[in-house]
């Protein structure tokens, strides 16, 4: 039996930290660069957190109007859980603030 091969790479990404009401959110990006250790890589895509909400973290292409239906977030957030301290209604609504943010950040750079 061969043992594992740990396989690493390294890039300088800027997280981002948001707040929005009430909510707490930090996003990584995922890049293209990564992609051979994610199936979810590319323009677009940000691993989501909830901060101080365990096990609340997930993929989103921020791009796609599919990723802020408020059903898809809750099974994937794990929303349906009591304590949490948002709706599925309510992060979608704060995922599309931030979209609309990067949106705006992508035009400064034209």
């Amino acid at each position: 039996m061969t043992a594992p091969v740990l396989q690493k790479q390294v890039a300088h990404v800027g997280a981002r930290f948001y707040r929005y009401g009430g909510l707490e959110l930090v996003l990584v990006p995922l890049l293209a660069e990564s992609a051979s250790f994610t199936r979810s890589a590319g323009d677009g895509y940000f691993l989501v957190a909830l901060m101080g909400e365990p096990g609340t973290c997930y993929p989103l292409n921020l791009r796609s109007a599919a990723s802020f239906d408020p059903d898809y977030l809750g099974k994937k957030f794990h929303l349906d859980r009591r304590g949490y301290g948002c709706t599925p209604d309510e992060l979608a609504a704060t995922l599309g603030v931030i979209a609309d943010d990067l949106r705006s950040e992508e035009g400064l750079d034209r």
